[in-house]
């Protein structure tokens, strides 16, 4: 008997050790030297070039058609006209005077900037009367406060949308020499946007605008702009 308990023991060695041999490796305790590094979470698509919480600036170079229609025919829009009995016009149309826009604005999310345009004109417009020569006419100036909104990004380019209001204080003013006061309206720029790098980008853009409160204008421009961002 135990010559045969000795022989099943010397058996069953090679059992224990190949046993011992494939037993799983315990898992590393949290912290120690061979546990392996939390993985970083997975960055937000299109974050790099997301405007959120920066401050931003922009300028616009854009060329216009416009067309005024004087609520009075006896007002002057720019044209004269032999056949009406004023002499003036009643529907003015051609080319706007050259200006240039410049932006200041804040990315609100990543998908909404909040912007206040400024547009200084470099043409003088429309003189009061058709006597007068065009260098006595007004100036542009414009604010139009709004937001921006993107939509269908695709890496760095991105469609956008704007939605502003118009205040014209341009210094237009009547046969008397009297000033027509502010005009207001209604502003939108629609186009595609080219973000290189988070602190910088270009657009090109096609904006239409309609005031009404002097006289009803409207306007069809086109334009690009660069615009730099800071955080």
């Amino acid at each position: 008997m135990r010559l045969g308990g000795a022989l099943l023991l010397v058996a069953a060695v090679p059992y224990v050790a190949a046993a011992d041999t494939i037993a799983p490796a315990k898992d590393p305790a949290p912290g120690s030297a061979t546990a392996p590094s939390p993985r970083p979470p997975p960055e937000e698509p299109y974050a790099k070039y997301s405007h959120q919480g920066m401050f931003m600036a922009s300028l616009r170079l854009g060329l216009g058609l416009r067309a005024i229609i004087p609520y009075d025919k006896t007002d002057f829009c720019g044209e004269a006209d032999s056949t009406t009995s004023s002499g003036n016009a009643p529907v003015c149309s051609g080319r706007a005077p050259f200006a240039f826009d410049l932006e200041l604005g804040y990315g609100l999310t990543r998908r909404v900037d909040l912007f206040a345009e400024i547009r200084l004109g470099i043409e003088a417009d429309f003189a009061p009367t058709a006597l007068t020569t065009s260098k006595d006419g007004p100036h542009p100036f414009r604010i139009s406060p709004g937001a921006r909104f993107f939509f269908s990004d695709a890496k760095s380019t991105k469609l956008f949308t704007t939605a502003q209001i118009v205040l014209d204080f341009t210094g237009y003013e009547d046969a008397a020499g009297n000033g027509r006061g502010t005009d207001v309206g209604l502003r939108n720029l629609s186009g595609i946007w080219l973000d290189l790098e988070k602190a910088y980008g270009f657009y090109a853009y096609i904006g239409e605008t309609a005031t009404f409160s002097r006289w009803w204008m409207f306007e069809l421009e086109v334009g690009i702009g660069v615009q730099a961002r800071y955080d």
